[in-house]
């Protein structure tokens, strides 16, 4: 997963995620924003997860929600209901995406050192 951290026009913090992944940028730059504490209790929630390969844990914000199992993790718009329910084609880059539990929680480690600085 290919993403990038910065500041936006009003300061900020924005990442900017590869197009077919770009809905975990929106969720860290929209939903997680500058909280760090929220950002590490997503964290500890996936790291547990690859430990122990087995369950799941969903977090659910204002527009986006993220669910996480042993192997994946997925960020969708609430509006869709469950990101299973998607037909496949239709539309997956904008409503759904999903990537590799590993590569999360390196997206997730990368966001809560760059607020760290």
């Amino acid at each position: 997963m290919e993403y990038e951290f910065r500041r936006d026009l009003y300061d900020q913090p924005e990442a900017v995620v590869e197009m077919e992944q770009a809905l975990f940028g929106r969720w860290l730059s929209e939903e997680l924003a500058e909280d760090r504490r929220q950002a590490e209790r997503v964290l500890q929630q996936a790291e547990q997860l690859l430990v122990s390969r087995r369950g799941r844990f969903d977090w659910h914000g204002h527009e986006l929600s993220v669910r996480l199992d042993s192997e994946s993790a997925r960020v969708w718009l609430q509006a869709d209901a469950d990101p299973d329910e998607l037909e496949d084609g239709y539309g997956l880059a904008d409503e759904a995406c999903e990537a590799g539990l590993e590569d999360f929680i390196g997206l997730l480690r990368g966001w809560i050192d760059y607020l760290s600085n």
